[in-house]
């Protein structure tokens, strides 16, 4: 049962099995840290790590020692980190890691414009059978939901079963491609579009910068054309008018669409640029809430019996620029208990009305709204997609 403490929210794990896979969602810090401790401690032959951000903090030595333990009893460990999330932080942090035999690298890509592109995956595979996908990074606030300044509320999916090797062969390909000499942005989509699924119940569906849609963004799309009910928990919103009409196709087709931002974040200008958007959602009827108790950093997307959890944000870059993974699942059962986890969060959000949005929508905020929008979802994407293409 979910209950509230110290003004926090508490969610239950979730368990299932779906074509042949265990699944596990963990949604607290503490249960989150857990999962990705086990799987590490319980390892014993290979490990596969990819973080976004690795901090050196009290929850990155811990993962830290615990990696360099799994190397001294013969784990083969394998360490990739993004070089845009780890910016300005020192190797010496990852020292005690190759010291131990850990293979250790930094996603950057050296077309001298590396800031352009980021790999946000966040992906573990242990001894090829067990794994875990989401959202949050190695840094102490994804782990402790009462850390100084706000702790985030985000998922861990723990899979074990087929998808576990397939989830090492990606790892595998693209560390291959990060050796090379002279990486190409022709061969990162190669890889992406390689070890996406285009079946089966379970599929694994990367994002990056295709010219046209990846296979994440192309099968979100499709499957918003033909949903009915939709629901989304999403950290970072702010997706471009053709996803918004997407969205409201559904209402107009009688159908439901709830959606559940954040009122608290690290960044203004993501929340400002989210504001922007309810305008034209809630006039095609889209019921939209801001999550309270703490920073929102999930990424959740249930369509009818199709559930995704992953890394990626429901905004341009995530959709259109960034290396992501979101695991696509269908299952009824499944989907029924997500949508049950999804309608508990809505106790602890501040609903946002037509009447309620207006009241806000001072010329000034609209304004400020505006301008973060075009950050964001235009200028951003603009620039980045232009400096790409001449790689």
């Amino acid at each position: 049962m979910m209950r509230c403490m110290a003004g926090l929210a508490r969610f239950p794990t979730i368990e299932a099995v779906v074509d042949g896979h265990q699944l596990m969602v963990a949604s607290g810090g503490p249960e989150r840290l857990d999962a990705l401790m086990t799987l590490i401690t319980t390892a014993t032959e290979s490990l596969r790590v990819l973080f976004y951000i690795f901090s050196d903090d009290k929850a990155g030595v811990r993962v830290r020692s615990a990696l360099i333990e799994a190397a001294q009893r013969g784990v083969k460990v394998w360490i990739l980190v993004d070089g845009f999330g780890t910016a300005g932080q020192s190797d010496a942090f990852y020292q005690p890691l190759s010291d131990a035999g850990v293979s250790f690298a930094r996603f950057l890509p050296r077309w001298g414009r590396s800031y352009l592109l980021r790999n946000h995956q966040k992906i573990v595979v242990a001894d090829e059978k067990r794994a875990l996908v989401g959202g949050a990074n190695v840094d102490e606030a994804y782990f402790d939901d009462a850390a100084p300044g706000g702790g985030w509320h985000d998922l861990f999916l723990k899979i074990e079963g087929p998808a576990a090797p397939r989830l090492a062969r990606y790892f595998d390909s693209l560390r291959r491609w990060m050796a090379m000499e002279r990486p190409t942005l022709r061969g990162l989509i190669r890889i992406l579009a390689r070890r996406s699924d285009h079946t089966g119940p379970l599929r694994l569906l990367m994002g990056g910068p295709f010219r046209r849609m990846s296979p994440l963004t192309l099968a979100i799309k499709q499957d918003l054309e033909h949903g009915n009910c939709v629901d989304l928990v999403q950290a970072y919103f702010a997706p471009n008018w053709g996803m918004m009409r997407r969205l409201s196709r559904v209402e107009a087709r009688h159908g439901d669409v709830r959606i559940i931002t954040a009122a608290r974040s690290d960044n203004n200008t993501t929340i400002a640029a989210a504001r922007h958007c309810y305008r034209r959602l809630l006039g095609g009827g889209a019921a939209i809430y801001e999550y309270l108790p703490q920073k929102l950093h999930m990424k959740l997307i249930i369509i009818d019996d199709l559930v995704y959890i992953g890394s990626a944000n429901f905004d341009m870059r995530s959709l259109f620029i960034n290396a992501e993974i979101m695991i696509r699942i269908e299952d009824a059962a499944f989907a029924k208990q997500m949508r049950q986890f999804f309608a508990a969060h809505l106790t602890h959000c501040g609903a946002v009305t037509r009447e309620s949005h207006k009241q806000q929508s001072s010329l000034i905020a609209r304004a400020r709204w505006l301008v973060s929008y075009f950050l964001v979802s235009t200028l951003d994407f603009t620039v980045t997609r232009q400096n790409l293409r001449r790689l």
